[in-house]
């Protein structure tokens, strides 16, 4: 009877979530909840494509948050490329692997390029590959957006991000990242 409980519960398990058994890679700061100075959240990086002047707003946000009591806005205030905050960590460990990096994303007039989230897979050297998620745009809700990432043997880092490409405004909020496979 034990064993028969332990393999429907495995069963259960499977048929449930399919990151069942997932391993977590702790992230600085996944919740935006350690206090910020200035546009900086702890461990996360603001950054746009180029030049001094400021095509982005940036800051936590205390008033809107899908879990907790905060979350990170950005928002485009003239035309750019991209603005980005991003944060980095160490994925040599776990070469060979697939990951998931998701996030609870929420959008206000954002154009069509979107909100997205974006990976840099690289290696000692030079970025080997970037993966994107698909754009949120106009106005939506807090829910969470995935991608999937299979780590190259050469793998080093990882650039975790979330990119605005267009008009408008996103927030993120309870950041993830595990190994799956």
């Amino acid at each position: 009877m034990r064993k028969m409980l332990r393999n429907c519960a495995m069963v259960v398990c499977a048929a449930v979530s399919f990151t069942c058994g997932a391993t977590d890679i702790a992230l600085v700061n996944p919740g935006f909840e350690a206090p910020a100075s200035g546009p900086k959240a702890p461990g996360w990086v603001p950054t746009q494509h180029w030049g001094p002047q400021k095509n982005y707003e940036w800051s936590v946000d205390t008033t809107s948050a899908s879990e907790g009591k905060a979350s990170y806005r950005i928002k485009r205030l003239s035309p750019q490329a991209f603005g980005m905050i991003q944060q980095q960590t160490a994925v040599q460990s776990f070469a060979g692997k697939t990951l998931e990096f998701s996030a609870m994303l929420k959008t206000e007039e954002v154009g069509p390029e979107g909100w997205l989230l974006v990976a840099n897979i690289e290696s000692r050297n030079a970025i080997l590959e970037q993966v994107r998620s698909a754009p949120v745009t106009g106005k939506q809700d807090w829910k969470r957006h995935t991608v999937r990432i299979k780590l190259p043997a050469d793998a080093f880092e990882l650039k975790l991000g979330i990119m605005l490409l267009d008009a408008g405004t996103g927030w993120v909020d309870d950041v993830k990242l595990r190994v799956v496979e």
